[in-house]
């Protein structure tokens, strides 16, 4: 999912004892489901295109996504370069395809829970999010926080989060059963998504909400290796995604950056979704705003498994 999608069930789990007083947090992060929400458009993900620390908590309710408090202030890590527009790199739809084939040999795993961990940032502010997501009901969900820059973790269950609601893909909960009969072509991939669009009244243009799903299924969703494959074949398939070349994500993980672009109040934004190409895999996505990074979230390592909720200090 994109980073917009793995931040939703990080808003209960966000300890107190992170904030630099005990005032409210302003950084707060916001959850899925909402209970006072009552359409299914409250859940529609808004346009991603805002700057750091100038949009209010508000913006991002529908969404989930974060204003990071973080003890890493400004300096803590480079300034990231703008991706390289003359590098030596294939095109989109060249690298694209070449991950799909990637991901389409490896082999299908599965296990009780989905975990991943990634580091989720806003201009200056970062935190670490280890979330543990059931994929069987009856089992809870908990997510695991820390400091970007290391420290002890702190676990939160999840609060109203069961395996019927755990996912976030095209703006709606899915449950893991919905993910796993997804189609494994691109064509009809595309066709179910946009069913979804038009259901959803989204109010983003249909090749931002593809891509934006798109990125999702290659990111951090609990697919098989067939629909993550047949996801970036329809990404690759969209005249709109135009390949950035090689650059750096905000861990400083070299890859290939692909995006779709527009105009906004702020002036021109971008949805990047950065790539191995050694790989095929989605290793960041980030919203650029007037040539800076205003979101992210990079994933760090993606798994299922078997095993119960961990104990926070066991966490490395």
């Amino acid at each position: 999912m994109s980073h917009r999608d793995t931040l939703q069930a990080l808003a209960d789990a966000r300890p107190r004892s992170l904030d630099p007083t005990g005032q409210a947090d302003p950084a707060l992060i916001m959850a899925h489901p909402r209970p006072e929400s009552t359409t299914r458009t409250a859940g529609r993900p808004v346009r991603p295109l805002v700057i750091a620390g100038a949009v209010p908590v508000v913006a991002f309710a529908a969404v989930g996504a974060i204003l990071l408090n973080s003890a890493s202030g400004p300096g803590t890590r480079p300034a990231q370069p703008a991706a390289s527009a003359a590098a030596p790199i294939a095109d989109a739809g060249g690298l694209l395809l070449v991950a799909a084939e990637h991901n389409e040999s490896a082999p299908a795993t599965a296990g009780r829970y989905w975990v991943v961990r990634a580091e989720h940032g806003e201009g200056a502010r970062r935190a670490q999010g280890e979330l543990w997501r059931a994929v069987a009901p009856g089992l809870p969900s908990a997510a695991y926080l820390r400091n970007a820059d290391g420290g002890s973790w702190t676990s939160r269950p999840l609060q109203g989060h069961t395996a019927e609601d755990n996912f976030l893909l095209a703006g709606t909960p899915r449950t893991a059963r919905e993910l796993a009969t997804l189609p494994a072509t691109p064509e009809k991939l595309k066709d179910t998504l946009l069913a979804w669009y038009v259901d959803t009244d989204a109010t983003e243009g249909r090749d931002e909400f593809l891509f934006h799903a798109g990125a999702a299924l290659v990111l951090d969703l609990p697919v098989s290796p067939q629909v993550r494959a047949a996801a970036y074949r329809m990404l690759a398939a969209m005249p709109s995604v135009t390949s950035l070349g090689q650059v750096t994500d905000q861990l400083g993980r070299p890859g290939v950056a692909v995006t779709v672009t527009r105009q906004g109040d702020f002036g021109e934004g971008q949805t990047r979704l950065i790539v191995d190409p050694t790989t095929g895999q989605a290793r960041a996505q980030e919203t650029w705003v007037a040539d800076s990074p205003a979101s992210w979230t990079a994933v760090i390592a993606a798994r299922w498994s078997d095993d119960g909720l961990p104990e926070a200090s066991s966490l490395r």
